[in-house]
């Protein structure tokens, strides 16, 4: 290897130890120089007992020992530090004539096996592929817990008795079994609270399969799902597992289950009735053992009672249902959460300690946030990325950029005087009356329209407009 091949394996593998333990001196020094120059950091040691003593006081991420040594065999070292150090990747040494003895110590749980003369070439492959695996085992141990501490209810930032309510559901319901119904407008954090119930239940070590129904395509839907094998249709070219078979032993989680198409409701109907699944093309069906979520922005009780979502379908879903209120129904979270976005999002600001103005807090505190809880974190970190010097002292939020005539934001009458929540509320209505007017002049009446923009089933624009006495009517262009 040349100079410049060793530094730039050193660079890529600073931490991973490799642990030689052979009682031959020269082959020990050469086993070093070759892996040094590798790019790994080398330890060495002449037996068992000498080997033990290294790994109970010092981290290695790799074992490489002789099969045969004079005092006490490799076997024996390979089953001591099975029992004590599992995940521990180990490559055996040995001699042509006992190929037998190593491949009985993969039995027992070694990586690999290496025949001496040893081949340089062989021993760096078969290293550098035990220590890629290790750096994997060790990301994904890293991974889970990171997840582990994203999710946690701790992590659920909230001062508003109803989300401390919705935290109360997961808790009850985490640990068992039953499938549960999230239920949400866009960016209230539907998938945060999927994430924690799967963290917290007994499923945690098994797979977190999520699923976005809203995103398949109608011919796909059915494939995606339940999977499909060789030559089921066109393009079919190999067998493929759909999402309920990579979930087993683990949680599958059906996002906006609301857009999934009519005739795919009734197949899964019978998956979560009988928890087996058929892949398109066979006749065999396979068990399923995972935990169904769901979740959905739309009213599936209107949608039933309109005939576009099956009723038996929804009460298999509507075990346990959550519904996580929107960020204009919790805005004293609103201070909380932006600390939290501040610090998730620091590194944006170049070393500054970014803060928020109170002039850019009562700006949030009024704003209608029809995204919620996604819309004012990518806020804030357009906010940190466009400011000047370490304080946020005003936002351009949707509405706000020019506040003249009907879409401004004007003050209460009697202001001084009210109490908090009569303010926020006297803000709230005025600020919804205006953003049902903007939404009906830019849509010329059209209640179809305006509920795909504001991403509300009609009947719920219907009645807001009702409590404002706003007649669409008198919107449409004749």
């Amino acid at each position: 290897m040349t100079d410049g091949a060793a530094s730039r394996a050193t660079a890529g593998r600073p931490s991973l130890q490799v642990l030689v333990v052979d009682d031959d001196r020269a082959f020990r020094i050469a086993t070093r120089t070759l892996l040094e120059d590798e790019g790994y950091g080398v330890k060495l040691a002449a037996g068992v007992d000498e080997a033990l003593g290294v790994l109970e006081q010092e981290s290695c991420d790799l074992l490489l020992s002789d099969l045969v040594m004079e005092r006490s065999g490799g076997m024996e070292l390979l089953k001591t530090v099975k029992s004590r150090w599992p995940d521990l990747p180990v490559i055996m040494v040995t001699g042509f004539a006992s190929i037998a003895t190593a491949v009985e110590a993969m039995r027992l749980g070694a990586a690999d096996y290496l025949t001496k003369p040893i081949n340089n070439a062989e021993m760096v492959i078969k290293v550098q592929r035990a220590a890629e695996s290790r750096l994997r085992d060790r990301e994904l141990a890293t991974l889970r817990a990171e997840l582990q501490q994203t999710y946690s209810f701790a992590n659920f930032t909230t001062r508003s008795p109803r989300m401390r309510a919705v935290i109360t559901q997961i808790q009850q319901v985490a640990n068992t079994d039953l499938t549960v119904l999230i239920q949400g407008e866009s960016g209230t954090g539907k998938e945060l609270v999927a994430r924690a119930i799967h963290t917290a239940s007994g499923r945690r070590g098994g797979p977190f399969v999520a699923v976005n129904c809203s995103a398949l395509p109608e011919n796909l839907f059915e494939s995606e799902l339940f999977g499909h094998e060789k030559g089921a249709f066109t393009g079919a070219t190999q067998m493929r597992k759909g999402k309920f078979e990579e979930s087993q032993g683990g949680t599958i989680f059906l996002d906006e289950i609301g857009d999934i198409p009519p005739g795919t409701q009734a197949k899964l109907l019978r998956v979560l009735q009988e928890k087996t699944v058929e892949r398109i093309g066979s006749n065999k069906s396979l068990s399923i053992d995972a935990r169904v979520l769901a979740a959905t922005n739309r009213n599936l009780e209107v949608m039933v009672a309109q005939g576009d979502f099956r009723e038996d379908l929804f009460y298999r879903l509507n075990v346990f249902p959550i519904t996580l209120p929107p960020l204009r129904e919790r805005l004293e979270d609103i201070p909380l959460l932006v600390d939290q976005f501040l610090a998730r999002h620091a590194d944006l600001t170049a070393g500054r300690a970014p803060q928020v103005s109170p002039a850019a807090l009562a700006q949030m505190m009024t704003h209608t946030w029809r995204g919620n809880i996604r819309e004012l974190e990518n806020l804030i970190r357009r906010a940190l990325v466009q400011m000047q010097g370490s304080t946020i002292e005003s936002l351009d939020l949707p509405g706000q950029a020019q506040p003249s005539g009907d879409t401004a934001a004007q003050e209460p009458e009697k202001a001084d005087t009210m109490q908090y929540k009569e303010y926020i509320a006297t803000v709230l209505r005025t600020a919804e009356e205006r953003y049902l007017i903007r939404m009906l002049k830019l849509c010329n009446g059209n209640i179809n329209q305006i509920s795909r923009l504001m991403d509300l089933d009609r009947k719920t624009i219907y009645r807001k407009l009702s409590e404002h006495s706003i007649d669409p009517a008198s919107y449409r262009q004749s």
